[in-house]
């Protein structure tokens, strides 16, 4: 069954990484990190954690294109920017969500 749903994994992590980048790019979750950082991090993270799931799926499903492995190399990449905008303090300014560094 894995090996049917291997072109529709790819495609869903392409479509996971490309909404992450997109509500990125338009402001949409700097405005929803305005009224919940909770909300925005736990978008970013079901996102991006999805998205790399799916692209694994699509890897192990014996898919032979580059494609997923972009898809999962560019999740990764977004959960260590997620961690690295909400978790970690910045020059001196607290993090959004301190749960690594409380003061």
């Amino acid at each position: 069954m894995l090996n049917t749903h291997t072109r529709f994994y790819s495609r869903l992590g392409i479509i996971l990484v490309l909404i992450y980048i997109l509500l990125f790019l338009s402001t949409g979750l700097d405005k929803m990190a305005t009224y919940s950082p909770w909300l925005a991090f736990l978008v970013c993270v079901a996102l991006s954690v999805g998205g790399f799931v799916v692209s694994i799926l699509s890897i192990i499903g014996k898919r032979t294109e580059l494609t997923p492995y972009l898809s999962a190399f560019f999740s990764f990449l977004l959960i260590l920017f997620t961690i690295f905008v909400f978790l970690l303090p910045e020059g001196g300014l607290p993090p959004a969500i301190p749960l690594l560094f409380n003061e």
